[in-house]
């Protein structure tokens, strides 16, 4: 789903739109408490989507959604300076933010933000991958998705967490145009609070 917020009566391209329902999508215009309730009703539903938005609505999302006790399930840590350097020197990506690690069950290798990364360009692209990480004043965030995660040296495909519960790899992203990129996941919301409120006001 493609989000259009008109608060600031933006022109609106229609040549845009026209192309993404051309492309199987729908674009919605709306004010931002619906979009907020949406995406917490969509998390939680378990359903799979792809929000592009402004940065105050993603801040509201996952404000919402990282609370403490998820945090430590996941094993949350900042992305370290040494990680970040590694993939702005073999990727020339600035990346920011929070996100989790996996150990291999067979050969034990860490999956990271940069196995995450390199994956990314190894099944959509260089391109693909450096646009998500250069929009400007923007977040993408990855409603419960589907995802296949690899170990990069042995190419096992990583079912379990470290802490047994599941194998998905969380993130985080921030990066030095004001623009975000973030996963959300209904079974972390399950195991870590299954009393969740649903209300965007509660933010």
């Amino acid at each position: 789903m493609e989000t259009y917020n008109s608060s600031k009566a933006a022109p609106i391209n229609f040549d845009t739109i026209q192309t993404l329902v051309h492309q199987g999508k729908t674009v919605v215009s709306s004010e931002d408490s619906a979009i907020i309730e949406w995406a917490i009703k969509t998390i939680t539903e378990g359903r799979t989507a792809t929000l592009y938005c402004k940065p105050t609505v993603f801040e509201a999302i996952r404000r919402w959604y990282w609370t403490p006790e998820r945090v430590k399930l996941v094993g949350f840590k900042p992305i370290s300076p040494e990680q970040a350097a590694r993939v702005k020197s073999d990727f020339n990506i600035e990346v920011d933010g929070y996100a989790n690690s996996l150990d291999c069950p067979r050969c034990g290798h860490v999956y990271s933000t940069y196995e995450f990364i390199q994956q990314g360009i190894e099944e959509h692209g260089e391109e693909l991958v450096r646009a998500a990480f250069s929009l400007k004043r923007a977040a993408i965030i990855q409603i419960n998705p589907v995802q296949d995660t690899i170990c990069r040296n042995c190419r096992l495909h990583i079912l379990l967490g470290g802490n047994g519960i599941y194998g998905g790899y969380d993130y985080e992203y921030r990066c030095p145009l004001n623009n975000a990129y973030a996963c959300c996941r209904a079974v972390v919301i399950v195991a870590a609070a299954p009393n969740v409120r649903l209300r965007p006001d509660l933010v």
